[in-house]
């Protein structure tokens, strides 16, 4: 939904000033610049009509000079509101809008019922991006309205401060802002759809469901039926949302908007998901990126559908095209992270990993983002670099088994062992049947010559599987070290009848 912009907003409200001060000349039939300069030069003490040469000069576009002949004025006579007015008008127009809230703000203190001064030093806060303090000059501007705005311009005013309220999450009183613009303009569809988003916005999208289901009957606009559709997701439920959804989408095909079709089908296509229908899911995904193939969103959701069924190559083309569209994108970057990592490509899983980690700011992103560039880093032989983002892994998922082995691999590359083993004991207490884990933590008892206990890991894994000749072979070396050679040579022995050469070496030259 759009937000009423400052400039549209400033625009507005200074053409209804404007027309204000013209009255004031209107009365010797608008006489040209000229002829205004030459008055001023004749009368040069009289701000009047150092005033009125001044908005001659900004209605013709010249703001450097409008703004020397506002400075004359004030320069006179420090207490006339028109000069400031007229200055902040220029300094704003100039792009110097430090030095146009300075002159709306004199008026506003010169003259505090000023409506015009409130309403322009509210928006030149909103433009030096002060939400909390415009929002304050708006409410002032309302407050002062009465007797002296247009109905127009009071509307304006609660649209900036609903805006400026948003700005802050402040939605709930946002909503209220836009219910105060209502009255003043009953049934207009806009405010009504902008409340209601405000409403949404604030756990209270329930309160806005009467207003948007009469508006929606009479209305053709597919945001209203979009609104109602995240209305019922938040509440649960989704059949009554994918049912909105749909009569979003037909009003957005029959108004050939190709943009908000494809929102309005990666909408449909999430919820689709969500409820495990995910061929369906795919399908609305696809019609979303032929709708709009500029559309960076529905090219993610399309390939991150391919890659979670299991269609990894088949997901880069989408994806790909999806960085193109949204280079910074952390999701997108982490979605083509996993499809290289899952693709063996381990420069560009990298790559891609670490692009989504300077823009993610979800914990659970940001995790998996540096689990994939750790093992990327482990690959490359960084293991210094990999052993870092693995061990912040570790911290966030402290019960994920892989997460422990990986990080307990950096560390055994390092000669770390100490700290290896813990990470592998960790790994077996997570997943005591797991093969990979132990034979892991049998390779570091060996490596920090904790013999007895590598003996032990090596006997567990030859009898869970009695043809694994190599944990046969580092059973031996686990034994041999320990000057048990009968025994050792047993397992060697083991270990070469399944064919594992470096057994058969070890007999002959070791016993």
């Amino acid at each position: 939904m759009k937000r009423l912009t400052c400039n549209r907003g400033l625009g507005r409200a200074l053409g209804a000033s404007l027309a204000l001060l013209l009255v004031l000349s209107a009365a010797w039939a608008q006489p040209s610049i000229s002829d205004l300069r030459a008055k001023a030069q004749a009368n040069p003490n009289d701000a009047t009509v150092w005033v009125d040469l001044g908005n001659a000069q900004y209605q013709a576009g010249q703001y450097a000079d409008a703004k020397q002949s506002f400075l004359e004025a004030i320069s006179i006579d420090y207490g006339n509101g028109d000069a400031h007015y007229g200055l902040g008008l220029s300094e704003y127009a100039n792009g110097n809008y430090q030095a146009a809230l300075f002159e709306f703000s004199e008026v506003t203190r010169l003259y505090p019922k000023r409506f015009d001064g409130q309403f322009n030093k509210a928006v030149t806060l909103a433009k030096l991006r002060r939400p909390k303090d415009a929002a304050a000059s708006f409410q002032e501007a309302i407050k002062v309205a009465d007797s002296v705005a247009t109905t127009k311009d009071k509307i304006d005013a609660y649209l900036g401060l609903a805006g400026q309220l948003e700005l802050t999450n402040d939605y709930a009183k946002a909503a209220d802002a836009y219910a105060s613009a209502l009255q003043l303009d009953p049934g207009n569809a806009d405010l009504i759809l902008r409340r209601g988003q405000a409403l949404e916005n604030a756990g209270k999208g329930l309160d806005a469901l009467p207003e948007l289901t009469a508006l929606e009957s009479k209305s053709n606009d597919y945001r209203v039926s979009a609104l109602i559709a995240d209305i019922y997701v938040k509440q649960g439920q989704i059949d009554y949302a994918m049912f909105a959804l749909n009569r979003a989408l037909k009003k957005a095909q029959a108004a050939g908007d190709k943009s908000a079709e494809a929102n309005i089908l990666v909408k449909l296509g999430s919820l689709q998901k969500s409820l495990g229908r995910d061929a369906d899911a795919s399908k609305s995904f696809q019609q979303a990126a032929q709708a709009d193939p500029q559309s960076w969103q529905a090219l993610y959701n399309l390939g991150v559908s391919y890659l979670e069924g299991g269609q990894t190559q088949t997901a880069l083309n989408p994806l790909e095209q999806a960085a193109k569209l949204a280079p910074d994108s952390g999701d997108v970057h982490l979605a083509l992270a996993s499809a290289y990592d899952q693709l063996a490509q381990t420069d560009k899983a990298l790559s891609n990993a670490q692009a989504a980690l300077t823009e993610l700011k979800d914990d659970k992103q940001l995790t998996q983002a540096r689990f994939i560039a750790g093992r990327a880093l482990y690959r490359q032989g960084s293991y210094a670099a990999a052993a870092n983002l693995l061990d912040q892994v570790v911290q966030a998922t402290p019960d994920d088994a892989q997460a422990q082995l990986w990080a307990g691999l950096a560390d055994y590359q390092q000669q770390k062992y100490d700290s290896a083993i813990r990470y592998f004991e960790r790994a077996t207490q997570i997943s005591p049947n797991s093969v990979e884990a132990r034979v892991d933590l049998g390779a570091a008892y060996l490596a920090a010559k904790r013999f007895q206990d590598a003996e032990t890991v090596y006997q567990l894994l030859v009898k869970q599987n009695p043809k694994d000749s190599e944990s046969y072979y580092n059973l031996g070396w686990a034994l041999y070290s320990q000057d048990r050679r009968s025994a050792a040579q047993d397992a060697w022995k083991s270990s070469c009848q399944e064919g594992y050469q470096k057994a058969c070496d070890a007999i002959t030259k070791y016993l």
